[in-house]
């Protein structure tokens, strides 16, 4: 990229490699040199009113220079801006040689020697300094005794060697810290381009500054697409609330992890870390593809809640089993206890059901369970247990009644279940009775624990069952 006269005049920001700024940094300061020194001696020579020809000539040639140095500095050869630095030096003796009281103008020289000896290899500057001195101790001919000659030459060369010795550790300490900051640059550069992750910087303004190829491939543009613009541009439908979290991280330099985003149509996930870069005001930004994580969470959710199903739920009827029947009768003794209601459990036992088995295989038999769990749910209440606890057998928990009323109620929901079961059941090509003994037992008149109630509703449906096969 060739910076533009704007931006290489300050006018306009612009973005260069390394080495380019560095070139670039250089002629900025030889064009300041060039313009800064000259007019500087203008306006000293302005003071006596002495400004000739020369000086006039000098410091034209001198703005010359600058604006070829800044306009062409790529294409100059370094040859050319060591003879510039010497018309420099030229052109601030035309001040030291024309003025009155030119000794004076030999500050000037300062400002040239800081230039060559930071911005040219050491041994260009060695000889630009080296004329310099030389110019600068003839500048003190004109002085008035040998000892004044001497005493004005060991001053102007001691401060110009003490001004080039400044600069060059000056120069030496700053390369060096150049170069660490260059090599750690380049670190951050590998980890940010080669990382597996998507790592971008946001300024102030929550805009893109940098982003790497994984972040862009995430967001699904390219990076050129990405840079420049804001969190809202990009991610119109998620910025209401991400943006509020950015400025809680510029407000109070303090990161914000662990935050979950999915993509517009579900199907990926992310995690996404904010976190403060104070040094320039803007925000750091990691993201982690975590689909996969979340497919497997999803599965073992589902993988739970099936191992979950399976254990407290009888497979073949779909009806809650022995180990939930027991849990839901523990929680409805518990809350009536509290409350002083009553329980009602009723015990629930086929007849005849071997008899299916025997004459018509288990699969007629299964098929007759099943439907008789679907009446048993139809003939209880919505808030009632259902439960099958053994082959035939079956419980229904009747909670949460009043004790006055528990009596009444429970006989109400056998009516409805005996009514039900004594329809013919159809199962393929035959028809089947699920005729059954039900016998009920309430808390707290019969018993006052699990073990108790469930074996005074099993008592009830024995003494059912036995009164049954009599009539018959």
């Amino acid at each position: 990229m060739t910076p533009t006269l704007s931006q290489r005049l300050w006018l306009a920001p612009v973005s260069l490699p390394p080495d380019e700024r560095r070139r670039l940094v250089a002629a900025r300061a030889a064009f300041i040199l060039f313009v800064v020194q000259p007019t500087l001696g203008l306006a000293a020579a302005a003071t006596t009113g002495t400004i000739d020809g020369l000086a006039l000539g000098a410091t034209a040639a001198s703005y010359f220079l600058a604006l070829l140095i800044l306009c062409f500095y790529e294409r100059l050869p370094t040859l050319v801006k060591a003879l510039a630095a010497t018309a420099g030096a030229l052109v601030i003796s035309s001040f030291v040689y024309s003025q009155p009281g030119g000794e004076v103008f030999v500050l000037l020289y300062v400002g040239l020697v800081f230039y060559v000896t930071f911005f040219f290899s050491r041994r260009r500057a060695l000889v630009q300094v080296a004329l310099v001195v030389f110019l600068a101790t003839a500048s003190t001919l004109t002085a008035g005794s040998l000892q004044e000659i001497v005493r004005l030459s060991i001053l102007n060369a001691g401060t110009l060697a003490g001004a080039a010795g400044i600069t060059l550790v000056l120069r030496r300490h700053l390369l060096g810290a150049l170069e660490t900051a260059v090599a750690s640059r380049a670190t951050l550069d590998a980890f940010f381009e080669h990382a597996s992750g998507g790592l971008a910087f946001l300024d102030s303004d929550l805009r893109f500054v940098r982003v790497n190829d994984p972040l862009a491939s995430m967001i699904g543009l390219p990076v050129e697409s990405i840079v420049g613009r804001s969190v809202r541009e990009i991610s119109p439908d998620q910025a209401d609330a991400i943006e509020p979290l950015l400025r809680a991280v510029l407000a109070k330099s303090e990161p914000v992890v662990g935050i979950e985003l999915a993509s517009p149509d579900g199907l990926r996930h992310y995690l996404v870390d904010y976190y403060p870069v104070a040094e320039t005001l803007g925000i750091g930004m990691s993201v982690a593809d975590v689909t996969r994580l979340k497919r497997s969470e999803r599965s073992l959710t589902e993988s739970n809640r099936q191992l979950t199903v399976l254990a407290t739920t009888d497979e073949l009827t779909e009806l809650p089993n022995r180990r939930m029947f027991s849990e839901q009768l523990s929680l409805a003794l518990a809350r009536a206890r509290l409350s002083g209601s009553a329980v009602a459990l009723l015990s629930i036992d086929l007849d005849r059901f071997k008899d299916v088995n025997d004459s018509l295989g288990h699969a007629y038999g299964d098929r007759l369970l099943a439907e008789v769990a679907r009446l048993l749910r139809e003939g209880a209440r919505e808030t009632d247990v259902v439960a099958r606890i053994g082959g035939d057998e079956f419980v229904v928990l009747v909670a949460d009644l009043d004790l006055r009323e528990a009596p009444r109620l429970a006989e109400t929901v056998v009516e409805r279940i005996q009514l039900l079961l004594s329809a013919p059941i159809s199962i393929g090509p035959v028809e089947l009775r699920a005729d059954a003994s039900i016998g009920c037992a309430i808390y707290p008149h019969d018993a006052r624990d699990e073990d108790g109630l469930l074996g005074a509703a099993d008592v009830a449906m024995y003494r059912r069952k036995t009164a049954t096969v009599r009539v018959a």
